[in-house]
């Protein structure tokens, strides 16, 4: 993976405190700024005329891309100037908000009402684009905010750093996305769909198809999924993304994968309702981390940086010089010791997905109640110790073969409810649900063999 083309969060530690804020800086890729350009142009080309906002916009992105490409540069190791601090933390977020904006609500002024064949085929072949163009990516729409606290913990200079992070929509574009889609909504609901109102226009789903295929062409991580039978429109990943938190060469936490489905959903266009809804709602936290890092006394408190990277972490390498850069690298200082990193219970449980180490913390709670449970039985039964242990063994079985077909009906009723726009995709979710209901029967197997045991054990 290019260096250049990791989309880099970094977060600056503030050295005069033991306590700090972080701020979160988006490295772009320039790819993606090019991108930006050539499709502020071919909007230009479509409208055939002057248009002083896109003309505007035009000229914010060479100067937008020149500074990115010069802050890019900059080494990992090395601290962003003020002038590139300020540029991802202002310009950066400021010019996205109004490529958005401008851009949404030229196309949608261009939606012309008709009715007429020829009216009606580019009303629709406009609204496809439109939707297209006023999608941003998920990961886009991510915040990442927090605080680190250090603590020395010997005189030769040796400290650790505890850590509470919360990775969280941004309420401010969850908004803005919302207002864009009631806006083509409004613009568009009536045309996207037959006469009728009981299905979508076929050019329409024809049209968002070959939208699909740009965006995927293009590396833009949005699918536009159509729900044929509740006329439902929802924006969804085309690709999984991961990402992780980096603190000095050390990685402090990392999501697999971000959510997909409906479920997860930052918008839902309910166009039998002509409504448009928000399964997360404006304040979504995606997950909570908290940790503690030691460092020995070859790091100092103004060496501390972090950023957070998204990619596949196998994919990354890390660097033998300090300050390299070439291709599927990450920069680090390998000179100094790899500090150790320890995973702390989660205080935030409002989180879509559970850390790592609240995971950890419930089976450690689970295996320790089953260890003083299995204690108390023996104290209690310490006369008749070989007449229960047969009835206990089957009670473990029936337990465990009802736990099994408990977990597989859960997996197969998830698949069940999952949405498949292509026909790999349907027969990709029969065989899960299959497998699933497979595994569901012989726990339920395992648990009839467990009860019967019991009844015998007790008989005799």
């Amino acid at each position: 993976m290019n260096f250049l083309n990791i989309a880099k969060l970094m977060v600056i530690l503030a050295a005069a405190s033991f306590a700090s804020q972080t701020t979160s800086i988006f490295v772009k890729d320039p790819t993606e700024l090019e991108n930006l350009q050539q499709n502020l142009e071919n909007l230009k080309t479509e409208l055939g005329e002057s248009n002083p906002q896109v003309d505007d916009l035009l000229n914010r992105a060479s100067k937008i891309a020149e500074m990115n490409n010069r802050c890019s540069m900059i080494s990992i190791n090395d601290v962003l100037d003020d002038e590139c601090s300020h540029f991802y933390s202002v310009d950066l977020p400021e010019f996205e908000d109004m490529y958005m904006e401008v851009t949404g609500e030229v196309r949608l002024n261009s939606v012309k009402m008709g009715n007429t064949l020829a009216e009606r085929t580019e009303q629709i072949q406009v609204c496809a684009s439109a939707l297209g163009g006023i999608l941003v990516p998920r990961e886009r729409l991510l915040k990442l905010d927090g605080k680190v606290d250090l603590e020395p913990l010997d005189l030769a200079g040796a400290f650790d750093a505890t850590y509470d992070f919360t990775l969280y929509f941004d309420p401010s574009r969850l908004k803005q996305q919302k207002t864009l889609v009631e806006r083509w909504m409004e613009k568009c609901g009536d045309v996207v769909i037959r006469k009728a109102g009981d299905e979508f226009a076929p050019l329409f789903v024809d049209r968002v198809n070959a939208v699909n295929d740009s965006l995927e062409k293009n590396n833009v991580n949005i699918k536009i999924i159509l729900n044929s039978e509740k006329l439902d429109i929802y924006q969804d990943l085309s690709k999984p993304v991961s990402g992780a938190y980096f603190l000095s060469g050390a990685q402090l936490f990392d999501v697999a994968a971000l959510p997909s489905g409906m479920d997860y959903a930052h918008f839902v266009v309910n166009l039998r309702d002509q409504k448009v809804e928000q399964p997360l709602g404006t304040q979504a936290k995606l997950q909570n981390f908290r940790g503690r890092v030691e460092f020995t006394a070859a790091y100092q408190e103004k060496d501390l940086m972090g950023r957070w990277i998204w990619g596949n972490q196998k994919e990354i390498k890390r660097a033998k010089v300090k300050g390299q850069i070439a291709a599927n690298v990450v920069t680090g200082d390998t000179s100094k010791p790899a500090p150790v990193v320890k995973k702390l219970a989660s205080l935030d449980t409002t989180a879509l997905i559970v850390s790592v180490a609240d995971t950890a913390d419930v089976n450690e709670q689970e295996d320790e109640a089953a260890k003083n449970a299995a204690k108390d039985a023996a104290q209690n039964n310490s006369g008749s110790k070989k007449s229960w242990i047969p009835t206990a063994v089957a009670g473990v079985v029936m337990i465990g073969g009802g736990v099994m077909a408990a977990v597989f009906n859960n997996k197969a009723k998830k698949e069940s409810e999952k949405e498949a726009s292509t026909r790999s995709e349907y027969d990709d979710r029969c065989d899960k649900i299959k497998s699933a209901q497979n595994m569901r029967a012989v726990g339920f197997g395992i648990a009839a063999a467990g009860l019967v045991g019991v009844g015998v054990t007790l008989l005799f």
